[in-house]
């Protein structure tokens, strides 16, 4: 009998927005006890600031330009190659319980809303088991979406249920709902009167014991543990409002004094930022077609969305705390590998900014990493400063099962200490974003070396090639110092520029093009 792996993903969540990460406010103790008893990245990044393609480097361990989901909307093709399918040749059961997300939602050739839309459970990209959830109403198909309209339909209405405005003739593509809300009038968030027990981080959580109740002592697993928060719309239960007060917390110091100091941060980046913000142009999906931040953030929506996210943070903790109650009784904690990452973070609220969007910054791109090998394995407890993506996560599995790491992976097994790190090798990680609109062509790629985040653009119909960001993250974490013309720091720029050029963009191509209509 072999260790046990529980991979915990949440959605959308920041690098800084946990107990063990140094946030003041959220409570987190089961995470927090993980980190202090396991190996903590302090720099782990993922390999796209998206859903679809950060999830599918996770499952294939290769980057966006090799496995093809360059962007929501780009299904990971179905013949690629994943972990789980490594895995299940070493004798594992493999299961994904909750949110996936390698094909769009709103496609008709998705198998994930095809399998939640008729109840079925799998099989899927190596998965024995799958059972679906998002963090919101769309997918229709999906398996919690199916359950609540089935069984408590009288709750459908509380959540923000249309994050999606569909198309209505042909060639035109979804756009995103920006209803207000709560208390403030905040963007995507509303009350929701939804028992506590009934929401699908509970739901997911309950699933995935429910599932490991159908495994043997002597059987080894994987489980992909995917809880859709707190990813937008913000619409935890109601009856949890009392965890956080919104009123209680401090301005978020990212956001700044004023829009004359935003816009002063955001016309220091390149062009696309202020767009972003001001909401003059169509830069991407993500940043939300016609909607202006610059009119529609005040500072008290700000942390009123912080309120909801730390409330949707404690309730995963809980969560994550039931499934960890359930290894222990089960005689398997001591045998379990146990992972936890998101699988981007988010804006919320720098630079007036919500979402993420076309950016490559520790924002959207850097990760709480935590790593709690099974006790039996004898690796003890460590924090590792050296580099590190997700795209390591998928041959770390491969060898905590005892197999060969598949040359297919891109990545390479987790350094299990700073000493480890530095026998790999382990100088760089990189990261991938490209997004085309008729207002907008944007495709960056970035490393993070050093303690200085560089995001090289490449030439498209926005940008020539020449502009770039350069962060010193280590002293400036909100990234609002862009030293990409600074002339004392032209010497590290060229340096990582050249890393990015011949290593990562040295790699072979897919780049299929989007299903028209399928944006998430």
């Amino acid at each position: 009998m072999g260790r046990k792996i529980l991979f915990i993903m949440t959605d959308m969540m920041r690098w800084d927005a946990l107990g063990y990460m140094g946030d003041p406010v959220a409570r987190t103790p089961n995470l927090d006890r993980l980190a202090k008893e396991g190996i903590l990245y302090q720099r782990a990044y993922n390999q796209n600031p998206l859903c679809m393609p950060s999830r599918s480097s996770c499952l294939t361990g290769q980057y966006p330009r090799t496995n093809g989901s360059w962007n929501n909307g780009i299904a990971l093709y179905h013949e690629a190659p994943t972990f789980a399918e490594a895995l299940h040749e070493q004798g594992y059961r493999t299961a994904l319980i909750g949110k996936g997300h390698f094909e769009p939602y709103s496609s008709k050739h998705s198998l994930e809303t095809a399998l939640g839309s008729s109840f079925r459970f799998g099989p899927l990209r190596g998965f024995d088991y799958y059972i679906g959830a998002g963090h919101d109403l769309v997918p229709m198909g999906g398996h919690y979406t199916q359950w609540l309209k089935r069984y408590h339909p009288q709750y459908l209405e509380g959540y923000y249920y249309d994050l999606l405005n569909p198309p209505t003739k042909p060639g035109e593509h979804s756009t995103m709902n920006v209803i207000k809300g709560g208390e403030t009038g905040a963007v995507f968030v509303k009350e929701n009167d939804i028992p506590r027990e009934l929401y699908h981080t509970d739901w997911t959580a309950d699933h995935a014991t429910r599932y490991l109740d159908s495994v043997d002592d002597e059987e080894d697993w994987c489980v992909w543990l995917s809880l859709p928060d707190p990813h937008h719309p913000w619409d935890p239960p109601s009856s949890e409002n009392h965890r956080v007060n919104w009123r209680d917390l401090d301005p978020a110091p990212g956001f700044g004094e004023s829009d004359e100091q935003r816009l002063k941060w955001l016309e220091d980046k390149p062009w696309h930022w202020k767009q972003w913000y001001t909401g003059e142009k169509f830069i991407s999906f993500e940043a939300v077609e016609g909607f202006s931040y610059q009119e529609n953030i005040t500072s008290d929506n700000v942390r009123e969305i912080r309120a909801k996210i730390y409330i949707s943070n404690e309730l995963i903790d809980e969560a994550i705390g039931k499934v960890l109650k359930y290894l222990e009784d089960r005689g398997w904690l001591d045998d379990t590998d146990i992972f936890f990452s998101p699988d981007h973070g988010a804006m919320d609220g720098d630079l007036g900014l919500q979402l993420i969007g076309p950016d490559l910054t520790d924002h959207c791109c850097r990760l709480p990493l935590i790593w709690k090998p099974a006790k039996s394995a004898n690796i003890p407890a460590a924090e590792v400063t050296a580099p590190v993506g997700l795209i390591d996560l998928a041959p770390t599995f491969c060898q905590i099962a005892g197999g060969e790491v598949p040359e297919w992976m891109e990545g390479q097994p987790l350094p299990a200490s700073e000493q480890e790190a530095q026998a790999q090798g382990r100088q760089t990680v990189y990261t991938q974003y490209e997004s085309h609109t008729p207002d907008a062509s944007i495709i960056m790629n970035a490393v993070y070396a050093d303690g200085y985040r560089c995001i090289v653009y490449e030439r498209s119909m926005t940008y020539d090639g020449t502009e770039g960001e350069l962060y010193k993250v280590d002293e400036d974490p909100l990234c609002l110092v862009n030293l990409w013309d600074d002339p004392a720091h032209q010497g590290i720029k060229k340096d990582l520029i050249d890393a990015v050029r011949s290593d990562l963009l040295s790699r072979p191509l897919l780049h299929p093009l989007p299903e028209p209509g399928a944006l998430i």
